[in-house]
């Protein structure tokens, strides 16, 4: 038995329009949804293995303490606008439960939204690997997810990326680090 958190490869929905989901969790991450004061609102876009498109908020701007903006920015600088896909445990019903429980990231995924990048986040199944690593230029995965992906994730991750930069996201110590392709274990 899992628990609701467990990170795990869910079953996907795999409709004929999967490019166009993903198009669409792009377009909404890189102009944000309209606010009630018809300001765009920006966050990070998560698709769920039911292929719906979840928006969660960032903090309004100038929310956000000045010294974890410049953590961030350090992390990834502001400057060029990047889209940042990442993997994750992107289940609705842990998502809708405790999202941090599920995407451990987050937090750092919505302070890079925060500063201006386009961010998504998807399972990374087999079926939308590439749909959902297409056109960005840094892929964030969590660590408890990297057992789940397909053997040549990172390979055909970075083939449709833009300028791939891939990192690993260590559940444990909150830290970044570069996966090392199955082709240079071997």
């Amino acid at each position: 038995m899992h628990t609701p958190f467990e990170p795990r490869m869910p079953e996907v929905d795999q409709p004929p329009n999967l490019a166009l989901v993903f198009d669409k969790a792009r377009s909404i991450a890189a102009a944000g949804t309209p606010g009630s004061d018809g300001a765009a609102r920006r966050g990070v876009v998560v698709v769920t293995p039911g292929r719906l498109l979840l928006l969660q908020p960032c903090p309004p701007p100038g929310a956000m303490r000045e010294e974890r903006v410049a953590a961030i920015r350090k992390l990834i600088p502001p400057e060029p606008r990047r889209n940042i896909a990442a993997v994750s445990y992107t289940e609705l019903a842990a998502v809708k439960k405790d999202i941090a429980q599920a995407i451990p990231f987050i937090g750092m995924l919505l302070g890079i939204a925060y500063i201006g990048h386009a961010v998504w986040v998807f399972e990374g199944h087999a079926t939308a690997l590439g749909h959902g690593c297409r056109g960005a230029d840094v892929l964030l995965v969590d660590g408890g997810m990297v057992s789940c992906l397909p053997p040549d994730w990172h390979a055909a991750a970075a083939g449709v990326m833009q300028r791939p930069e891939i990192y690993v996201h260590d559940r444990k110590t909150f830290s970044l680090s570069r996966p090392v392709p199955a082709q240079a274990r071997s």
